[in-house]
């Protein structure tokens, strides 16, 4: 038999009552809206409102990596804010070795990032996939 997982839920007006804790969920069944909570804030942070207080943006995308390099840098991303967590995989076209990257903590900012790689790459085969969570 499955389980079922029921969300906190009540109209907009009992919501704004509650400082639901960090992670909790709220389900609002009049304007059909899903909040989260942080601990602090009355009503949580509303889920899903774009430029929102509390909202969790994503930016992914894909890079070719230049032959022979050992680092890349993402620019021109134009956030609102430095990202909070910045995510690479380095994907190789064909089959062969894989390498690995790493963000540097101080280069990232509102505009990009730079990943360095593990080692120099072969001929334009591979290419950085990345999320930026703000």
């Amino acid at each position: 038999m499955s389980q079922k997982i029921q969300i906190r839920r009540g109209v907009e007006a009992q919501r704004a009552l509650v400082t639901p804790d960090a992670g909790e969920l709220l389900f609002t069944t009049d304007n059909k809206q899903l909040f989260v909570g942080d601990g602090a804030t009355a009503g949580g942070l509303l889920l899903g409102a774009a430029g929102g207080v509390g909202y969790v943006q994503k930016y992914a995308g894909t890079q070719a990596i230049a032959s022979g390099a050992d680092s890349v840098a993402v620019t021109g991303l134009g956030l609102a804010s430095a990202p909070a967590q910045v995510l690479v995989t380095v994907r190789k076209a064909t089959g062969g070795a894989n390498l690995f990257a790493t963000v540097r903590g101080d280069s990232i900012t509102t505009d990009g990032f730079t990943a360095d790689l593990s080692a120099a790459t072969a001929a334009g085969t591979y290419s950085l996939d990345w999320l930026v969570i703000v």
